[in-house]
């Protein structure tokens, strides 16, 4: 995948797109603010979604911010995590190994101008378009339980736990989602998370007997329409292994790298 060079440009983006994950990071969630660190703690149970975010400017040591993050999770009983984009803190992995947090996915950070996304064809697929509504209860309940299997989960009760952030955000306006059906079967969805004027494009699956049909080019295009149509110039993502050639598709380019660390649990 081609990137866009490292310079003040794309510095200031990186910047921007991390000022957007707190933002987002706000919603449902109550923020802790230290010297270093946002931290941003959910109520529900589920560990993932709580999160860190550093802060710029960077410190001289991590060391003693680091200490510091992981008291403040481990005073709410939660398993320390962190989101961030590398270019912008490029001294902090080995701070996080040091003190024994693991990086659990590194992605790249892609972009888009939406002046540039491709209308949606004048003649729709086989698949039926259905945006997401804070209403239909039965369907975000079964948009997460599709997404968890779609991901490898077992679609149980923990598949919900994103659930009263979905609904709150579809309702203000910092959600937007959308699911594709054939016939009676949901196969495919994906959500837009706003957050500082900015959305970035997640959770984007399609179950497994569906792909490789190009069902989650139909999906994106037409929800990344719908986001243009409200008013929002730029949308971004951390693309998945193997999904770059989609976001390309798309008219996303790279611009950086997105790390999640997180703490060791025992066995």
């Amino acid at each position: 995948m081609d990137s866009l060079p490292f310079n003040p440009e794309t510095q200031a983006i990186l910047t921007t797109l991390e000022t957007s994950m707190q933002a987002v990071g706000r919603q449902g969630r109550t923020e802790v603010r230290q010297a270093h660190f946002a931290l941003f703690i959910s109520p529900n149970a589920e560990d993932y979604l709580s999160f860190a975010v550093p802060l710029l400017p960077n410190p001289s040591r991590w060391a003693p911010a680091v200490a510091e993050m992981h008291a403040q999770f481990d005073a709410h009983g939660k398993r320390p995590r962190l989101e961030y984009m590398a270019e912008l803190h490029p001294d902090l992995a080995a701070a996080l190994a040091e003190a024994g947090m693991v990086c659990e996915s590194r992605s790249p950070v892609m972009t888009l101008n939406t002046a540039v996304l491709a209308p949606p064809p004048t003649h729709p697929s086989a698949a039926r378009y259905h945006p997401l509504t804070a209403e239909d209860t039965p369907l975000l309940h079964a948009f997460l339980i599709n997404q968890s299997i779609a991901f490898g989960g077992t679609g149980g009760a923990e598949a919900l736990g994103w659930l009263p952030t979905l609904q709150a955000g579809l309702a203000n306006g910092a959600v937007q989602g959308a699911v594709l059906w054939q016939g009676e079967t949901m196969v495919a969805g994906a959500v837009v998370q706003i957050g500082g004027g900015i959305g970035e494009l997640a959770g984007v699956w399609t179950a497994a007997p569906w792909r490789k049909q190009g069902l989650g080019y139909v999906l994106c295009q037409q929800l990344l329409a719908d986001y243009t149509a409200a008013g929002y110039a730029l949308c971004w993502l951390s693309a998945a292994e193997g999904a770059q050639r989609l976001y390309e598709k798309l008219g996303f380019v790279g611009v950086g790298t997105q790390l999640n660390y997180g703490r060791h649990t025992s066995p």
